[in-house]
């Protein structure tokens, strides 16, 4: 953990969420927040059992960062998140998109709200302040981060329990504000969706679950018989779509063939998920999907670090000029970035959330197939939860044993 010192800026950006495809059209923030998505999972796929994580919830609060951030460091950013350098439309298609998910005739609880904490008096630059509050829709606030700390800690954490349905709890920990931040943003977004097709909990029965090809387990595997789904298949993987209510979202898994828990990272790739939902047809499905509700959670700056984002958080080289009126002796840099993540799917949809927080720190059509196909989701596999109209995943994950918590 770096040494803080004399000043600490947090961005924090909490996201709770859940196609017939990626759209015919993405826009280039989905796709560019797309691959991003992609190229965090291929890093974080190393690690054992499951994982689950929001790539739009992190580069939402990677790209409030880039706002402030200038010269090198600012291109780093812009490489790592696949940013082009129109900024103009970057920031249109990210104000669009979060008045696309507030929309209030949506058969889903979808919502997000955004605040912009700033310690009082402090000199910030107003055109940086007034950019982010514009395109992030983000309510400025006060607070006496030198003279109430801990204060101002249960503050934010409260207004982030509160915007995730109690979801989100405690995101900020304990010692995380001090007298020396500065600034804190948060971004919350709460999901709630029901499928388009229920699983009837009468049909839940306790099924096996390969954790390795040697390995199995008893878990509660839920079915639907006879029901037409979006699906593809060949020798390699399945893929299946389950719509959620609306049809705006949907969850998309994917499934290799084998059981060997490495053959999933060497399927996927995003110009595949891509190719496979292009390829899927609607068709009858019989569907064996486990019950899974689990929370993961990570710090993330060496993955950022080693995905090429290095001046970002560098004490003597990063520059982030654009946020305020800095000495040209004092460093400002990202210190940490924190990521945790909650989804609990059932017989009924899913329920999702996940926050993040960015620590910055100074001085311191075909013919329809009549046999059934069978899509017994029984060892660890990927799933996705996207937006349909942009393409846009809002989570990302993967299941390596359902039972775990």
């Amino acid at each position: 953990m770096k040494i803080f010192s004399s000043f600490c800026l947090t961005l924090a950006l909490f996201v709770s969420v859940n196609s017939l495809g990626f759209a015919q059209s993405a826009s280039n923030l989905s796709q560019s927040d797309n691959q991003f998505a992609f190229d965090l999972y291929s890093r974080l796929a190393a690690n054992k059992g499951n994982i689950f994580f929001s790539p739009y919830s992190l580069s939402s609060a990677l790209g409030m960062t880039y706002e402030g951030a200038r010269g090198q460091t600012a291109q780093e950013m812009r490489t790592v998140l696949h940013y082009n350098t129109d900024d103009v439309s970057r920031r249109t298609e990210t104000s669009t998109f979060i008045q696309q998910i507030n929309r209030p005739d949506k058969a889903y609880e979808l919502s997000v709200a955004n605040a912009l904490w700033a310690q009082k008096a402090y000199p910030f630059k107003e055109d940086y302040l007034s950019l982010v509050k514009g395109t992030y829709s983000a309510e400025a606030r006060n607070l006496d981060f030198v003279a109430n700390p801990e204060g101002s800690r249960g503050t934010i954490n409260t207004w982030v329990s509160d915007n995730t349905n109690n979801r989100i709890n405690n995101l900020l920990p304990a010692g995380s504000i001090t007298p020396s931040t500065r600034l804190v943003l948060t971004d919350a977004v709460y999901f709630k969706g029901k499928w388009e097709t229920l699983f009837k909990k009468k049909n839940t029965k306790l099924g096996s679950f390969w954790l390795t090809p040697d390995q199995s387990i008893q878990t509660d595997m839920m079915s639907l018989l006879g029901k037409s789904f979006y699906y593809f298949d060949n020798d390699q993987v399945q893929v299946l779509k389950l719509f959620y209510k609306g049809y705006d979202l949907s969850m998309l898994i994917i499934l290799p063939r084998s059981k060997d828990n490495q053959s999933l990272e060497k399927i996927l790739t995003m110009d595949m998920l891509q190719q496979w939902q292009k390829s899927m047809i609607s068709q009858e499905v019989n569907v064996f999907l486990p019950k899974f509700k689990f929370e993961w959670k990570d710090e993330m700056s060496n993955m950022l670090i080693g995905m090429g984002m290095k001046l970002a958080f560098d004490r003597n080289d990063a520059n982030f000029s654009g946020m305020a009126y800095l000495k040209s002796d004092e460093p400002f840099y990202i210190g940490q970035v924190y990521h945790k993540a909650w989804i609990d799917t059932s017989e009924e949809g899913t329920e999702a959330a996940a926050a993040t927080a960015v620590v910055m720190t100074m001085g311191a059509v075909a013919m329809p197939i009549k046999k059934p196909k069978i899509f017994r989701v029984d060892h660890p596999f990927i799933f996705v939860i996207q937006d349909n109209k942009t393409g846009h995943i809002l989570f990302m994950g993967r299941v390596s044993d359902p039972r775990e918590k």
